[in-house]
Parts: C-alpha cells; sequence; structure tokens
C-alpha cells in the first residue's frame, strides 16, 4: 500500500517545554516482570535470610541494601550516587518493598561492614543459586572455564596494587579470579585478589570450592598456560576430573626441545598439524599427555626473530595442550581449547551491562561485596532469559558449549525493561498501564505466561 508523501509528515515543529509533576509514572515498566521472577525464586528473602547472623548495623538491614543495589545494576544503574535518580520512581520503590529509598552514603556505609565470614556466605548464595538452575535445566556435563580479569581502580582503594594489566599500564588495580560455565554462561565463583599476584593464584582453591559445588555432576576444567600448574594437575588425575590446559613453552623447556626435534607431524586439515606426548611433566605423579599443535601460517615471514623460549619459527605457530587422556580425537580437542574465547564475551558483558570494573569505596571488603552483587545480577539475568521462555536452542559443536542463545542485557532493557508506563486503577485494583503497542503486548503476555507455569510447578 502506497501513502501520500505530504500526509507521511507530521507539522509539529515547537519544541516541547518540559515540566516536572507528581504522578505514579516510571521508567522501568520491565520490572514488574523481574519483580515476579524474584518472587518465584524468593531472591530478596533468601539474600536477607543468608546475611541477617553477621551482625550488620544501620537503619536498613543489608538485605534490602544488596536487594537495592541489585535492582539498580539490572536498570543499569552502575554508581551509588544514581540512586538519587530512582528514588522517586514507584515502581522501584514497590519492588524493592521500601517506603523511604536510603541515600547513598547507607549503601557505601553497608557495603564497608562486610567482613571475608559474611563475603563467603554472598558467594556461596551466588553458587547455589547458579548450581540451581544447572539442576533445572537438567545438565550433566559442566565445562568450566577458569581465567583472571584486570579491573583497574582510581584513587586509592586498599589492596589494589600494581601489577599485570595491559590496557592501563602502571595502575593500580584488582585481578578477580573468574570461573565460567561453559554450558550457560553462568559465573559460578568470582574471587577477588589483588592486583599484584600471579594469574593462577589461589586457583586450586576454587577448584575445590567448586568440585564440592558440582559433585552431581561430571565436572571438566578448560584454562590457559597460566594454570599448567603440577599443584593443579596433582588434584586432578587422581580424582579422575577432566581437563584440557595450555601449557606454556617458556616453562617446559621439554616441550619445545619436542617439538623442534620432531619430523614426522600428523595431519588435522591443510593448516593444523599434531603429535602426542606421554608424560611432559616430570613434577605430576599421575599419567597425563601433551599434544603439541602446530600451525602454519597463511602469509609466513621472511625475516622472523627467533624467541629464546618458543619454537615459533615464522613458519609454523606451536602451541601445547596438557591433558588427563588421550581418548580426544586431535580435531575435538583443538576445538575444545579453542572455546574459552566465550568466557571473554561474558566478561565483557559483566563488565559493560553490570558494573563489574566500577569500584564504588576505597575498602577491599566493600569492593569485592560489590563484585559480588554485579555477580549476582549477571547470573540472574541470565537465568531469568531461560525462565522467561528467551532463551533459544542453539546448534553446539566441540568448540562453542553453549546451549542456548539469549539476549544482551542492552537489547533485554531496550524491548522489556525501560518501558514508560503509569501505575492507575482499575475496577479498585492497582494496575501498569503502558502504551498500546502489539510488539511489546505479545513479549509482555508471553515472559506472564512462562512465568505462570514455573510458579505453578513450584507449588505443585
Amino acid at each position: 500500500m502506497r501513502y501520500n508523501k505530504r500526509a507521511l509528515i507530521a507539522r509539529k515543529n515547537k519544541i516541547l517545554p518540559i515540566r516536572f509533576i507528581g504522578q505514579d509514572m516510571t521508567t522501568y515498566c520491565g520490572l514488574t516482570l523481574i519483580d515476579h521472577y524474584f518472587r518465584i525464586y524468593k531472591i530478596h528473602r533468601r539474600l536477607k535470610n543468608t546475611l541477617k547472623s553477621y551482625g550488620f548495623k544501620g537503619d536498613y538491614g543489608i538485605g534490602d541494601i544488596l536487594f537495592i543495589l541489585l535492582v539498580m545494576l539490572l536498570i543499569g544503574a552502575e554508581r551509588l550516587q544514581h540512586i538519587d535518580y530512582l528514588r522517586s520512581d514507584p515502581l522501584f520503590r514497590r519492588v524493592v518493598r521500601l517506603t523511604r529509598i536510603p541515600h547513598r552514603t547507607k549503601l557505601s556505609t553497608a557495603l564497608k561492614q562486610f567482613s571475608s565470614d559474611s563475603l563467603k556466605a554472598l558467594a556461596g548464595i551466588n553458587s547455589q543459586l547458579v548450581v540451581e538452575k544447572l539442576q533445572e535445566l537438567g545438565l550433566n556435563q559442566i565445562t568450566i572455564d577458569i581465567d583472571g580479569t584486570v579491573i583497574s581502580t582510581k584513587g586509592h582503594p586498599s589492596w589494589a596494587f600494581k601489577g599485570y594489566n595491559p590496557i592501563k599500564k602502571g595502575a593500580k588495580s584488582y585481578f578477580p579470579l573468574t570461573a565460567h560455565v561453559g554450558e550457560t554462561g553462568h559465573f559460578l565463583s568470582i574471587l577477588n585478589r589483588p592486583g599484584n599476584v600471579h594469574d593462577s593464584s589461589r586457583a586450586l582453591v576454587v577448584i575445590q570450592t567448586i568440585r564440592r559445588q558440582l559433585a552431581g555432576f561430571c565436572v571438566r576444567f578448560r584454562a590457559d598456560s597460566a594454570f599448567c600448574d603440577p599443584k593443579v594437575i596433582n588434584y586432578l588425575l587422581p580424582r579422575h576430573i577432566g581437563f584440557a590446559i595450555k601449557a606454556p613453552f617458556w616453562k617446559l623447556i621439554n616441550l619445545k626441545d619436542a617439538a623442534q626435534q620432531r619430523k614426522k607431524w600428523c595431519r588435522i586439515n591443510g593448516q593444523w598439524s599434531y603429535f602426542w606426548l606421554k608424560q611432559p611433566l616430570d613434577s605430576v605423579e599421575g599419567e597425563h599427555y601433551a599434544m603439541i599443535l602446530r600451525k602454519k601460517l597463511r602469509n609466513p615471514k621472511k625475516h622472523y626473530q627467533l624467541d629464546l623460549f618458543s619454537p615459533n619459527n615464522g613458519i609454523y605457530e606451536y602451541s601445547a595442550v596438557v591433558t588427563d587422556t588421550k581418548d580426544w580425537s586431535p580435531e575435538d580437542l583443538l576445538l575444545f581449547v579453542s572455546g574459552r574465547s566465550a568466557q571473554e564475551n561474558s566478561i565483557s558483558e559483566l563488565k559493560t551491562s553490570f558494573a563489574f570494573d566500577h569500584i564504588p569505596t576505597n575498602t577491599y571488603q566493600a569492593n569485592s561485596a560489590y563484585l559480588q552483587i554485579s555477580q549476582m545480577a549477571y547470573n540472574l539475568a541470565t537465568s531469568m532469559q531461560h525462565s522467561m521462555g528467551l532463551a533459544q536452542k542453539r546448534k553446539t559443536n566441540k568448540k562453542f558449549t553453549r546451549l542456548h542463545k539469549i539476549m544482551e542485557w542492552r537489547t533485554f532493557r531496550f524491548l522489556i525493561l525501560n518501558r514508560a508506563g503509569k501505575i492507575g486503577r482499575e475496577d479498585g485494583y492497582k494496575v501498569l498501564q503502558m502504551t498500546k503497542n502489539s510488539e511489546t503486548k505479545s513479549l509482555y503476555e508471553k515472559i506472564s505466561n512462562s512465568l505462570e507455569e514455573i510458579k505453578v510447578k513450584k507449588a505443585a
């Protein structure tokens, strides 16, 4: 159907004046769907019950404070001072269940009361929520990606030191260790650390904790060369826990010598070739293997400076993977190790959409608690898309272990969360009134029906 061009142009040239009036209007209509999800899984109550015995002081309970921060991060309020822009929103007050919204100083004061014990309790409920979702999805085999990520700091927060920081060299930073679930995208564990530690610092403690938390699952670990530590491998091998860890040539000189002396390589495809090496680590007791990989460069370098600790020669690039078994096919193992890139995407989402790279106070424990809430917001944002019927099954392969495709959170905010509306009354009951839009209406109805189905299942 064609339209008259003159009829399409709106003859409204005046810039509308702005008036601020007291009405029950909200900018975040999608919060009512998130509140529905929170009530089904009792998120607010669980936060309060978990931390009520740790002696937090103040007019507001620590569970209420953390719940406010959680909702703020989901909305997109990434700084403590952003609460001043939310205190007049009637739906925000309704969701956090408070008649008076605390000042930002109340938030920072509450965070600074965290101790190591209460921080462990908060990390515990974080992991518990993820494990429950994995059980709900019916997963049996879980792939855990372990890696550290740098968070640069400003000012002088405690336990922030100069260390590995490729983006802002010389800046003080924290270096949290993350444990990422490859099948769903959740972060099972995040352990904050000072910025001057090695990437594998406290990795064995995290692995031991994960093994206890995932006792009912078949777990396999995937990590880069910084975690090729005999202590880690000696823990995994006797317990028959699968792993595939990149091996550093600079640390294991025998791998470099084996690659340089090798004459016959087995072919994977036109670019990759390999061979197996048994017992490459002398300090590891159990039987293990290393697959040495060689990648032919598409554009060989004529004048290449040889490295003392690497066999790379400008024609081939070499890498090595230490694993617990030779049952892998070479192509599958190559793809599996390459699949760690999914963790980098999740870390990027965690930082850009949930303020994981923001340091709100000058206290280490308070900052660590804020990182835990950021992790919880990310995990719940991932879980609720499964519960809302928004996650779509995707074809998996040996590299991409992610089972479902979900929205980026900024897309969720645009389509669902950040929708203006008004709290009105119909037949004596309060209702949320929104602008009529068929696409938004169908999406909201789909989500509401999915949440009602889960509510009925949990009540049964």
